[in-house]
């Protein structure tokens, strides 16, 4: 009996003890602490680095991405060499409405876009896929003034931090800041660094608990719509591609196949039309060459997709990029 006491015990202290060194760091910076005052948290800040970045820019942007991490590799160079434009990628890990309302808000306080591309990933519009916390801990939650107050409340005993990855991402805040240096995934104009080819392209994200359309985050939407036509610039949306395999999956529960096709007919409805990469023209990429993972295309592919958008369409595929009305 001692020993399952003292067991249970000291287990309860080390517990607490690694926790507290997690909020001490706080390496996703959802707390604003810093104990130790390291001067970098050497963990990856889209929000806060692109908001900067688009904050101090010294260029005239004139065309912007927004998307979640799936939007990452789309490089800004080939939407210049597609459009004529100038372009920033201002996408972000797990995104949703909530920062693509706040991101145009805040473009239009720095620049006047001629055109804005949204990346639309089929989970960001379900009442139950959460907003990530780290939304509320960046410079964007102040572009959202339809946001509830109880949402600004971080909770101390939060999900993200009880992972293993939190407690490894803080051991590698405290290498950086006293060994290393920190060594970001995001370049010039919002471009991603360039990754290791995967060896199989593994399922990864497909969470859509029980899926019920979320009216704010559709509102969210219609407002960029307005925003765009008030200020005369053009919206392009179409939806992520994710891999056959994720495809079939959802194509296999009929609630969910239900509720994709709905997502779209909603994006058709607010946007007027949508290049829907969503479909079983995905089928003939499916290869490492063309995804990371099964929500993740690789840059090479992504530059395929933008190319698709812009009126290149591939022989024998016409449902590859077609366009929704």
């Amino acid at each position: 009996m001692r020993f399952i006491i003292n067991f249970a015990l000291t287990s309860f202290l080390l517990a607490s003890a690694l926790y507290g060194l997690i909020l001490a760091i706080d390496p996703y910076n959802k707390f604003g602490f810093n104990l130790f005052g390291f001067e970098s948290k050497a963990v990856d800040f889209a929000r806060e680095n692109k908001f900067n970045q688009v904050e101090h820019a010294k260029i005239n942007y004139t065309a912007f991405l927004m998307g979640s991490s799936s939007a990452h590799r789309y490089l800004t160079k080939e939407i210049n060499r597609l459009t004529g434009l100038v372009a920033y990628n201002y996408s972000t890990q797990s995104a949703t409405p909530e920062d693509y309302i706040s991101m145009t808000r805040h473009i239009l306080t720095k620049f006047k876009p001629k055109l804005l591309l949204i990346s639309m990933e089929f989970e960001v519009l379900n009442q139950n896929t959460k907003t990530d916390d780290m939304f509320y801990s960046s410079p964007l939650k102040s572009y959202l003034k339809e946001i509830p107050k109880e949402e600004l409340k971080t909770q101390l005993f939060n999900n993200t931090y009880l992972t293993l990855e939190a407690i490894s991402d803080s051991f590698k805040v405290i290498w950086v800041n006293l060994f290393s240096e920190a060594r970001h995934s995001y370049l010039e104009h919002g471009d991603h660094i360039v990754e290791p080819m995967p060896k199989k392209i593994v399922v990864k994200q497909f969470s859509y608990p029980k899926y019920s359309f979320n009216q704010k985050r559709i509102d969210y939407l219609k407002t960029i719509k307005e925003l765009g036509d008030k200020n005369g610039f053009k919206i392009i949306v179409f939806t992520s591609p994710f891999s056959y395999e994720h495809l079939s999956r959802i194509n296999s529960k009929a609630s969910l196949k239900t509720k994709h096709a709905e997502f779209k007919a909603i994006l058709v409805n607010i946007f007027g039309e949508l290049h829907d990469f969503q479909n079983e023209g995905i089928k003939q990429f499916n290869d490492i060459k063309y995804f990371r993972d099964s929500n993740h295309p690789t840059h090479e592919f992504s530059t395929t997709v933008l190319e698709r958008i812009f009126g290149n369409e591939l022989p024998n595929n016409p449902e590859f990029g077609k366009i929704l009305k």
